[in-house]
């Protein structure tokens, strides 16, 4: 695999396809099989690291390579798998915290693939989780990472906090620019290569997800925003409809109900 950098076509869903994440999971495998050359995983076992409750990067690789060695889907609690009805037996369920790097013991170096999507975006210390990704591969092992490089949240905290009504229910969980302009792909590739891989690839996404119907919409922006404000609840539904006044007024008023986030796919290599 050469190392190439770029900007990849825009992923965009209709409102029909909900799953955006699941859509995610498509792309990044796909990619994979693409740059790093993916025919036979029968030998390679795969870590998915933040799997989500869905599964969808395991569930991924189960169609793409049905004859894959071994599937470890990670989360750092048990609680995502206690509410999962029902795992494949080809997939191995453990809770990993992989920001403790005590938790890595049974799998250090012996990982042939590690697939992370959106795991990264509340992360601040990005190059410690890089750190321990490369702890867990084998030499020649392989990286793959999606996550979100900047979008409409920043500014629509921002926004909501200069109105005086939700800078007094603010809890102060909000860490004010978590995706910096200077954070880009270049800045990524320089990273991984001073931890040590190799034939680093990396290409900015552009997705525009049309969200669902008006309620709909404010169901996901009061999802993104609840855990930065203590609202009662019976101020639920006032706080979702003056939050969404603001959000399409203000954030995304040339483009009105667009949900447009920039995103980052990064490939690597582990040397041999």
């Amino acid at each position: 695999m050469a190392p190439r950098s770029g900007t990849a076509k825009i992923l965009s869903s209709k409102k029909k396809d909900k799953d955006f994440s699941y859509h995610s999971a498509v792309f990044l495998v796909r990619q994979c099989a693409a740059e790093y050359g993916w025919s036979d995983l029968s030998q390679d076992t795969v870590m998915d690291v933040g799997c989500g409750s869905k599964l969808n990067v395991c569930n991924v690789i189960l169609k793409e390579f049905p004859e894959v060695k071994a599937l470890i889907a990670v989360e750092k609690g048990p609680s995502v798998f206690q509410k999962l009805k029902r795992i494949d037996k080809r997939i191995k369920c453990s809770t990993i915290n992989i920001l403790k790097r005590e938790s890595l013991h049974d799998f250090e170096g012996d990982v042939d693939k590690v697939i992370s999507t959106d795991t990264l975006n509340t992360i601040f210390n990005k190059k410690y989780f890089f750190e321990n990704i490369y702890r867990l591969l084998k030499p020649g092992g392989q990286a793959a990472f999606l996550f979100i490089l900047d979008c409409w949240y920043d500014n629509f905290l921002t926004a909501l906090l200069e109105i005086p009504k939700f800078n007094r229910l603010k809890n102060g969980l909000y860490s004010k620019n978590m995706y910096p302009k200077e954070h880009r792909r270049q800045y990524y590739e320089r990273m991984l290569k001073e931890i040590g891989f190799e034939y680093v690839v990396s290409k900015e996404v552009n997705r525009k997800n049309l969200p669902p119907s008006d309620e709909e919409w404010k169901d996901v922006l009061y999802e993104s925003y609840k855990h930065v404000f203590e609202i009662p609840a019976e101020s639920v539904e006032e706080i979702k409809e003056e939050a969404y006044q603001i959000y399409v007024t203000k954030i995304e008023k040339h483009e009105k109900y667009c949900h447009r986030v920039l995103m980052l796919i990064l490939l690597a290599k582990k040397p041999f």
